[in-house]
């Protein structure tokens, strides 16, 4: 099933909004066995949607749209859709009470401008939007499926999720051709250079699969592709090659898919019955909200401290203030008091101190910016470790907040 997707908004082709609309789905169709043909930003100029059309439709089975579906002057889609299809608008009296019960249910009436998103191509199908109050729309024209969505991101996941992608799946198994299937391992605390190192010459087992790596600041994925006609096939290629990397590199694997590292050192937290507090000095909480990202987070991360001064240092954790004399806020001292400071006030299991030098400036000779301390403490020891990351300050904590959960990941291992 070969597959393009349109994002249609002045605002996207800017950049005043990120596109993660186009990235969601890309991942979601090519996990659904889609090729995915091109990605396209377009602005609110009904000509270039047109011309659009005109061009993918030639390769592409089907075109999914984001954007331009509300109720103001600049949505453009559904107008284009109509005049593209040589269709009419009509009133759905179904999608008119939607409209009617959603307003109600939020102490609101329907407008003139609001009921005009129940005009709907008289040939469309309605891919219903239970959060939101614009449609869906699927078309058929020239053996090219035209599918708009909302341009929220939560609507146009709720409406992909539940119409889109089951309907991609039955269309691909009942055509029984070749499609791609994939599993990705996840790794940290291991540079992408040394893991490929460590693994070695790919082409030794893998076949007729893919390798391919993608780093992030958390952590290198593995991701394994495998390509056949045959279900079977596929997935004995891909559990034979994920074997192999296991036995090469399973030391370094967190997780699979699309866990996360915060989520799966809660899980083992959870398990084992144990809890977590934390000191950030550099991060400022990225640490905590990355924890608290995680679903029922509130059983084992019992809360934590942004000590960015040297006073929140020793009045809020309970840093010496010779310690901070002698060493320094960014020293491994430092950030062992952090971690001990905090696992002790707030009782917890396992405490994790991070301090350092964010950047751009600040930073000296011994300790350039870049220069991160962090240290996880638990019942037998305390584990500080420096670590030296580059001159770009978000990039900095990023990294300082994956090598703390990286650290803890190990710990609890």
């Amino acid at each position: 099933m070969r597959v393009s997707i349109v994002s249609i908004g002045d605002e996207v082709l800017i950049g005043q909004i990120l596109n993660r609309n186009a990235a969601w789905l890309a991942e979601e169709l090519t996990l659904a066995g889609c090729t995915l043909v091109e990605h396209v930003t377009i602005g609110d100029v009904a000509v270039q949607l047109t011309q659009t059309l005109d061009r993918l439709s030639l390769a592409s089975e089907m075109i999914i749209m984001t954007g331009g579906l509300g109720p103001t002057h600049d949505d453009i889609t559904k107008d284009v859709l109509t005049s593209y299809t040589n269709d009419l608008l009509v009133v759905s009296e179904g999608w008119l009470s939607h409209l009617h019960n959603w307003m109600r249910e939020r102490g609101r009436q329907v407008t003139e401008r609001n009921a005009g998103q129940a005009l709907i191509p008289s040939r469309a199908t309605i891919l219903p939007n239970p959060i939101g109050t614009a449609p869906g729309l699927l078309l058929n024209h020239h053996e090219c499926l035209l599918v708009a969505l909302p341009g929220v991101p939560k609507e146009m996941q709720e409406i992909t999720t539940h119409h889109v992608l089951p309907m991609l799946r039955e269309r691909i198994n009942a055509a029984r051709e070749q499609r791609s299937e994939y599993v990705t391992l996840l790794t940290t605390g291991v540079a992408e250079s040394t893991l490929a190192d460590i693994i070695g010459d790919p082409t030794e087992f893998l076949g007729d699969c893919s390798l391919a790596f993608l780093p992030s600041y958390h952590g290198v994925r593995l991701r394994i592709g495998a390509r056949s006609a045959s279900p079977l096939t596929r997935e004995q290629e891909l559990w034979r090659v994920r074997d192999v990397l296991m036995q090469r590199v399973g030391t370094h694997v967190f997780g699979e898919g699309k866990q996360t590292l915060a989520e799966v050192v809660g899980l083992r937290l959870r398990e084992l019955g144990q809890t977590l507090a934390i000191a950030e000095s550099c991060t400022s909480g990225m640490l905590g909200a990355r924890l608290t990202d995680v679903s029922g987070s509130s059983l084992w991360f019992l809360g934590g401290v942004m000590c960015y001064s040297n006073a929140s240092k020793v009045r809020d954790v309970g840093v010496d203030e010779q310690t901070l004399v002698r060493h320094g806020a960014v020293s491994k001292e430092v950030a062992a008091e952090l971690a001990s400071g905090i696992r002790e006030r707030f009782q917890s299991t396992y405490g994790i101190g991070i301090t350092g030098v964010a950047g751009p400036g600040g930073g000296s000779e011994q300790k350039p910016v870049g220069t991160v301390y962090i240290a996880v403490s638990s019942p037998q020891r305390c584990v500080p470790i420096r670590f030296q990351f580059g001159d770009d300050r978000h990039v900095n904590r990023e990294r300082s907040v994956g090598a703390a959960l990286s650290m803890l990941w190990k710990e609890l291992a």
